[in-house]
């Protein structure tokens, strides 16, 4: 697999030598391959055949909007507003 540490450092705003790409790379190919190989083990490790995902549940906040947007730097129409991140 190959993944673009350059290209990920470049969208998370990091500055990152070649060394430590090459380090992460290595490292983010680790934990994709370990992440790829989890539900072959739940299928034969678990009682229950698959990865079973829990049902989402709609709960009420505890905050009102505006307490949520009181601290945020910028909003925009209720909402938080953040700096584009992809290019059109």
């Amino acid at each position: 697999m190959d993944i673009n540490i350059k290209r990920i450092a470049e969208l998370a705003k990091l500055e990152i030598n070649e060394d430590e790409s090459q380090k992460i790379s290595v490292e983010m190919t680790e934990m994709i391959n370990m992440v790829s190989d989890l539900p072959e083990f739940c299928n034969e490790q678990c009682d229950t055949p698959g990865m079973e995902l829990r049902e989402d549940e709609v709960c009420p906040s505890v905050y009102s909007r505006d307490e949520l947007l009181m601290n945020a730097p910028e909003t925009y129409n209720g909402c938080f507003s953040v700096p584009r991140t992809v290019k059109q």
